[in-house]
């Protein structure tokens, strides 16, 4: 368990170094109004070097905390991590602005401050994607949109039996910002989706009421500065029958590529294993400033 432990860390430390220098060297390509010559793909021979770009938020919280109860055997104090990123796969696919990609993003639970039972990862989220995304910048209500995207969703927490818990998805999504000052920018970012493969012997088997609680569409609000990033993320916006999760995440950056981050979430589902509990937590630590 301890090898495994330092092996995931490693791996998050080691992209964290390789974003940055991918974002050192090139500008953000979904803010362009004109597609990006120099990405580099695989099996570009122009170039050596992969072309991985952050995807979701890259973060870690060596201060995690649970306000409401643990799960069993669990403490309230542990470190949460999260290393996502995504790679061009093909450029200029049916347009000049349009991409197709691979991500994947992992966040950790670690009870690292647990002595008592060696440490363990109390939760993985695996999460792999594929998706086209159009990314030329469309005017609409003052601001633009920067990027309008569609495909899979596969997340999971790699467990079996009765810790099984997956969902497969097909999604759309649109992300609109709006310039309100000179360094400053307001954008929403909105997303639906849809389950498959629910039959039977699917990801639902086991865990047939998971929709109702992780819902079909989530947002995510917010206002990016010169140095500093506030968010709101909630899920779902509409349902039937309400089961909210929601987040709230500030980031004062520190250099050129990293900010202090502290994150506030409350409700259904901090991570896929715990989609029918209800939490309440808190962390500070670092996040890859990308934006």
């Amino acid at each position: 368990m301890r090898f495994k432990s330092f092996l995931i860390i490693g791996l998050g430390l080691m992209y964290f170094n390789v974003c940055v220098m991918a974002d050192e060297g090139e500008s953000q390509e979904s803010s362009q109004t004109t597609p990006q010559k120099s990405q580099t793909m695989l099996g570009d021979n122009q170039s050596r070097r992969i072309a991985l770009y952050p995807h979701r938020s890259v973060y870690i919280l060596p201060f995690y905390h649970s306000i409401s109860a643990p799960t069993e055997n669990n403490i309230r104090d542990e470190t949460k991590f999260q290393f996502s990123f995504k790679l061009p796969v093909i450029s200029h696919l049916f347009s000049p602005y349009g991409k197709f990609y691979f991500a994947y993003t992992q966040t950790a639970w670690f009870q690292n401050y647990n002595k008592k039972d060696s440490r363990p990862f109390r939760d993985l989220d695996y999460q792999p994607e594929l998706f086209y995304s159009y990314e030329r910048a469309l005017g609409f209500l003052g601001g633009r949109f920067k990027s309008i995207s569609a495909g899979y969703n596969h997340i999971s927490n790699g467990e079996r039996e009765a810790r099984s818990r997956t969902e497969n998805r097909l999604f759309v999504s649109a992300n609109w910002e709006h310039q309100m000052f000179k360094n400053g920018v307001f954008g929403v970012q909105a997303m639906a989706w849809v389950y498959f493969g629910k039959h039977n012997n699917g990801f639902l088997h086991d865990n047939a009421d998971l929709p109702k609680y992780r819902g079909y569409n989530d947002l995510w609000i917010y206002y990016k500065g010169s140095r500093h990033l506030l968010e709101f993320y909630a899920r779902p916006v509409i349902a039937r029958k309400y089961y909210p999760y929601f987040e709230l995440g500030w980031t004062i950056r520190i250099s050129k590529n990293m900010g202090l981050y502290a994150q506030y979430l409350n409700g259904w589902g901090d991570n896929i294993y715990e989609y029918n509990i209800r939490s309440q937590r808190v962390g500070v630590g670092l996040r890859l400033w990308n934006y």
